[in-house]
């Protein structure tokens, strides 16, 4: 309401939350050097939220950037004071570095590694997913790949993002103590998710939340998602876009996905119909579980209350061996489920 009072366009959005942004960031820093941790932890939390809601309605170039840094800036400060802590990474690849985040669950838990969408930020939306694995034991590292996040500029998407994968992996594995991997997905990201699973077989299980199966969704992109991905790929116009889009597909890796696969897709989805769904499924093989959430929009975000504990309990039970849930969803409840034999 206070922003809505304010905010008479889009971009005039954009422009009131990062004022409200801003003082929460400075009531964060005051809090800290009164010595009031706990308050300066929850201001920061607001602000890396604002900052970022506030660039995705922003027009303008600079301003979004503006925003972007804070988002960052705010998350480093925040970042020593959550439990478990995140401790940041800076991960060598092509000539520069992929920066990501990991949390120790427990000395050897098994790890998950998230990895965002077009419009996400691994310090929002991925910090959010990485909580529900964290509460179940599970270790979590979120970053940025090529073209996403900090990337972006200094390492291009490509149609082989699991070549970072299997970095981050190489890494992780050198650096601290893990047992075994998972990988998260959401949007674009579960695509990659995907794709990367089938490639690195450190890789126990996976799941994709709202992925698709190539690249014919782009056709459905609104144009700022579209702008995020040409500035993901590191080109100038469109119809490059285009080109390097048609190389975005599971098929290549069609018989390689040998480990258990959880979708999960809203029935809603406006961006990626069911029949990507079941592209995927077919490309994935007999290890691979469905579940479609009756009236859920794309990645299923009005219906995180039910699927994320879910999908987080899952991904525990693959990697540790513990029973897996039991969905047997009553029609009742609106969902619709099944799984590959």
């Amino acid at each position: 309401l206070r922003v809505a009072a304010v905010a008479s366009d889009w971009s005039a959005w954009g422009s009131a939350l990062a004022a409200m942004a801003e003082n929460y960031s400075r009531a964060g820093d005051e809090a800290r050097a009164e010595g009031r941790t706990a308050s300066a932890a929850e201001q920061w939390r607001r602000a890396v939220d604002y900052f970022h809601f506030a660039q995705v309605k922003l027009t303008d170039e600079a301003e979004k950037s503006a925003c972007q840094a804070r988002v960052r800036l705010n998350y480093e400060k925040l970042a020593g004071l959550l439990s478990p802590r995140a401790v940041p990474l800076l991960i060598p690849f092509k000539g520069a570095f992929m920066r990501g985040y990991f949390r120790m669950a427990e000395a050897g838990a098994p790890c998950v590694v998230l990895i965002g969408g077009l419009d996400s930020a691994k310090e929002v939306e991925l910090h959010y997913f990485a909580e529900g694995f964290l509460k179940r034991g599970l270790s979590v590292f979120y970053f940025d790949g090529p073209g996403q996040g900090e990337s972006v500029g200094q390492l291009n998407l490509d149609a082989h993002f699991e070549e970072a994968v299997t970095v981050v992996l190489d890494f992780l594995s050198d650096h601290v103590k893990v047992d075994g991997f998972g990988l998260f997905g959401v949007s674009f990201g579960g695509y990659l998710a995907c794709r990367s699973a089938a490639a690195e077989p450190r890789v126990k299980a996976c799941v994709s939340l709202g992925g698709f199966f190539d690249s014919r969704i782009l056709q459905r992109l609104p144009l700022p998602a579209f702008a995020n991905l040409r500035r993901a790929f590191g080109l100038n116009e469109n119809e490059e876009v285009e080109r390097m889009a048609s190389q975005i597909t599971l098929e290549p890796l069609r018989g390689r996905m040998d480990r258990p696969l959880f979708i999960i897709h809203g029935r809603d989805d406006h961006l990626v119909d069911e029949a990507q769904v079941e592209a995927m499924s077919a490309w994935a093989g007999g290890l691979n579980e469905v579940w479609m959430m009756e009236g859920a929009e794309h990645v299923c975000t009005n219906r995180f209350g039910e699927c994320l504990p879910v999908l987080c309990d899952w991904m525990r039970a693959q990697l540790t061996m513990a029973v897996a849930p039991q969905l047997i969803p009553s029609e009742s409840e609106g969902l619709s489920w099944h799984a590959n034999s």
